[in-house]
């Protein structure tokens, strides 16, 4: 009976640690080997103001993955220069962290091949310590080339313009939804942006299905609609609103359960 007791013990752990591994394991974001991002979730820019990373509460448990396509070259100084793999410290290389945050890295070893797909949980628990504010983070990396390493801090050296905002509240004041719902898009552009003549919406779609694209002028009046299907993978359409005057707009890319908001400077 003992013997029974200390197996069923052991099952019951067992079964507890790998359901906490499965809950912390990093997701990667394998759609960036057809965009060519080099980022995922994409940062916060100008042309796109969004905070994609998710929304952390005091005292209550966070996980976010990040994936980084890691590219065979780069430039630096002006010449083009291969790469063999970019690398992160095992600890303390996530800059202007909450206090209680960790990371962790797949592979375990945060030493990411050229041309694979490297991947960043941030988790853990932030601390009580800290106070409700909005975080600048920063990704400590280190490229590793044929003459010697080279420090880059991600995603800020990728372009000055590109942040990776980490919201963090109050306790209890994160939206919990009685279900996940995934970004529809790994990617979304207008292109070209400004633009004097057609409007075109690049995206990369997680799922298939009917979307509605709505244009916005700065007074939050619709000035155009129309219903798009899209497909998963990658699509191209045209907002197909000629006559917009010159100004800057808001395209909403919207089905029944989330949006995406992209901004359009018409010239």
């Amino acid at each position: 009976m003992v013997m029974y007791r200390n197996l069923l013990l052991l099952c019951v752990l067992s079964s507890t640690l790998t359901s906490s591994a499965l809950s912390q394991a990093c997701q990667r974001d394998s759609n960036l080997l057809k965009t060519q991002q080099l980022l995922s979730p994409a940062p916060y820019y100008p042309d796109s103001p969004f905070y994609n990373l998710k929304v952390a509460c005091i005292n209550e448990p966070y996980n976010q993955s990040v994936t980084v396509l890691v590219p065979d070259t780069f430039t630096y100084l002006g010449f083009k220069v291969p790469i063999q793999s970019v690398s992160i410290a095992l600890s303390n290389a996530i800059l202007n962290y909450p206090a209680g945050m960790v990371y962790s890295c797949d592979p375990p070893n945060c030493v990411f091949p050229a041309l694979s797909l490297g991947c960043i949980l941030l988790h853990g628990t932030p601390a009580p310590s800290n106070q409700p504010d909005t975080f600048d983070l920063g990704i400590s990396v280190r490229v590793k080339t044929l003459l010697g390493e080279v420090p880059l801090v991600l995603p800020r050296d990728i372009n000055p313009d590109y942040h990776y905002y980490l919201i963090l509240r109050e306790q209890g004041k994160c939206q919990v939804s009685t279900h996940a719902l995934e970004e529809p898009f790994s990617t979304l552009w207008l292109m070209p942006n400004p633009t004097p003549g057609p409007i075109y919406v690049e995206a990369f779609s997680r799922r298939g299905g009917p979307f509605r694209v709505e244009v916005f002028d700065l007074f939050g009046q619709a000035v155009h609609q129309q219903l798009v299907f899209l497909h998963e993978g990658e699509n191209r359409f045209e907002v197909e609103a000629p006559n917009l005057p010159a100004g800057t707009y808001f395209v909403v890319v919207r089905d029944d359960q989330t949006r995406t908001v992209r901004r359009l400077v018409r010239m």
